[in-house]
């Protein structure tokens, strides 16, 4: 949500947030203004030359990144894993993994190339800057860029190798407690609070650079230990949903409870006798077993109030064929995400004979989440 698709790349969408275009124009500014701004030895450079080093080196820069996330969708892909996409956004970029790994080996492979990937970046930009200084021309538009470069992408293999999940470093730590433990779900529970305490660390050292002074850059460091720090929670409770949910099918949360309404009723009845009577949020019309219908608050909010009485339940729902439906042998996990997708609160579920079962609904399957939740953490 808030992205835009702009080319594919090695077969994998390459999507830009809308908040990558406030961190572009910042870091432009910033290098204009400081890095190539400031600096002595740049000081004979034009206006022009000054910003356009600024723009060429922040299209790089957001390259090098892009190069970076690139290289996990590649492994990840090689071994198995599919990627849906890459998104840059305000702190960087991300691949979106749609499985996690198998094991602890593929962790660490697809963790660990991303920093080695900034790591040569950078080794490569630091030859070219120093055979440019050694010819003379290391004060050169071309030099200083080169130079930049080499210092940013190392900068950004360093951070990522600090071991905190979901950064890299923190998915080779979990690669390593994985392996030892024989538990994603506890390596992923102990890489996750290392990535909360590094959060507090970083928001700490945001908080004295802005008591010393540094406001910006203090700032920078505040926002980043908190991103850190929800993604790191985040992460877990995510594959916490997903292992309580792994096996478990449609059937096994199935509410029937719902009572289902004939079409011709009107909506005033469907409002005082199955939403206030029996306390539906939503109400199945079925005539002989048959789904032809869902009415929800959604559907009551586009009829006037007035016009309850002399509206039909079949007027008013929104029909099976716009309907998101799901089977009782179903996967669980895939119908969360399908009601998180469209959010929504129930899927009607229907059975091989096109018969109405009842719904799956959003607050049964995070109870089943909460009850496997507290058994997985008690003794034995």
């Amino acid at each position: 949500m808030g992205s835009l698709r702009v080319f594919r790349l090695a077969g994998i969408d390459v999507l830009v947030h809308w908040s990558w275009l406030a961190v572009f124009f910042l870091l432009v500014w910033w290098l204009s203004d400081g890095f190539y701004g400031e600096v002595n030895r740049y000081a004979h450079w034009s206006d022009t030359e000054v910003w356009g080093a600024s723009i060429v080196t922040t299209f790089l820069f957001f390259g090098s990144v892009l190069l970076h996330e690139l290289s996990h969708s590649l492994v990840a892909r090689r071994l198995g894993i599919p990627v849906s996409n890459i998104t840059l956004f305000i702190f960087g970029g991300v691949s979106a993994l749609e499985k996690e790994p198998d094991d602890a080996g593929q962790e660490f492979k697809v963790a660990i190339v991303g920093p080695l990937t900034s790591f040569a970046l950078g080794a490569v930009a630091g030859i070219l800057a120093l055979a440019l200084h050694t010819s003379g021309n290391g004060n050169t538009v071309v030099g200083a860029i080169a130079e930049y470069l080499a210092i940013i992408n190392v900068a950004v293999g360093i951070f990522n190798m600090l071991p905190g999940y979901p950064l890299d470093g923190g998915r080779v730590l979990r690669a390593g407690l994985w392996a030892r433990s024989r538990s994603m779900l506890k390596a992923t529970k102990w890489a996750s609070a290392a990535g909360t305490a590094i959060s507090f660390g970083l928001i700490a050292l945001g908080v004295l650079s802005v008591l010393a002074g540094n406001f910006i850059g203090g700032v920078w460091f505040v926002v980043i230990g908190w991103f850190l720090r929800n993604s790191s929670e985040q992460s877990y409770q995510q594959l916490l949903h997903r292992s309580t949910m792994e096996g478990t099918k449609v059937r096994d949360v199935l509410n029937q409870t719902f009572v289902g309404a004939p079409p011709d009723v009107s909506v005033a009845e469907i409002v005082n006798e199955y939403m206030v009577g029996k306390g539906q949020r939503c109400v199945p019309i079925v005539v002989a077993g048959d789904l032809l219908g869902v009415i929800s608050m959604a559907d009551l909010k586009e009829i006037p109030r007035e016009e309850w009485p002399s509206t039909s339940a079949y007027r008013a729902m929104t029909p099976r064929e716009r309907l998101h439906i799901v089977s009782p042998e179903d996967d669980l996990a895939q119908a969360m995400e399908l009601m998180a997708l469209h959010d929504v609160h129930q899927l009607p579920v229907v059975g091989t004979q096109r018969s109405f079962d009842g719904f799956v609904t959003r607050a049964d399957v995070l109870r089943l989440i909460q009850v496997r939740s507290e058994f997985a953490g008690s003794p034995g």
